[in-house]
């Protein structure tokens, strides 16, 4: 298990099938290009990964839709399961952090991160919400 920092994934879809991914994992792909003899950058690989967060994080995957660009933090393991006889080995990144990189053409937020009490909040900053730098909900009618 590896301590992980992802600049630069696009979101994949869940499946063949389905596009939609839970609340609990996404797939993501991380390109890897290099200068062409021309000077433009073209792709020579791609990184599969499945990002996953426990359910007791809260952390809701569903707010990313597919070929959104994302930044993740967490932990990265190597999972190995077999199918038919052939082993295959799977990178999973546990996710402790996952913002969008950018702006999103369909606005709403930018940010899913886990507090340290177990909540989780979403702003457009960037930054970490919460109970300290989150405006409440009060109204001109507080009677002080």
């Amino acid at each position: 298990m590896a301590k992980i920092e992802i600049e630069s994934a696009f979101v994949e879809p869940w499946t063949k099938n389905t596009e939609e991914h839970p609340a609990w994992g996404m797939k993501t792909a991380e390109p890897h290009s290099r200068k062409n003899e021309d000077g433009k950058y073209e792709t020579v690989g791609r990184t599969f990964r499945t990002i996953k967060v426990p359910r007791s994080t809260g952390i809701d995957l569903t707010m990313f839709r597919k070929g959104d660009r994302v930044q993740v933090w967490g932990r990265e393991v190597t999972e190995t399961r077999e199918h038919e006889g052939k082993k295959y080995y799977d990178l999973i990144v546990w996710a402790d952090r996952v913002e969008i990189v950018g702006e999103r053409n369909s606005g709403g937020s930018n940010v899913a991160t886990e507090e340290p009490w177990g909540n989780t909040t979403s702003d457009n900053f960037g930054a970490p919400g919460g109970v300290w730098n989150t405006p409440g909900n009060y109204n001109n009618e507080t009677p002080f």
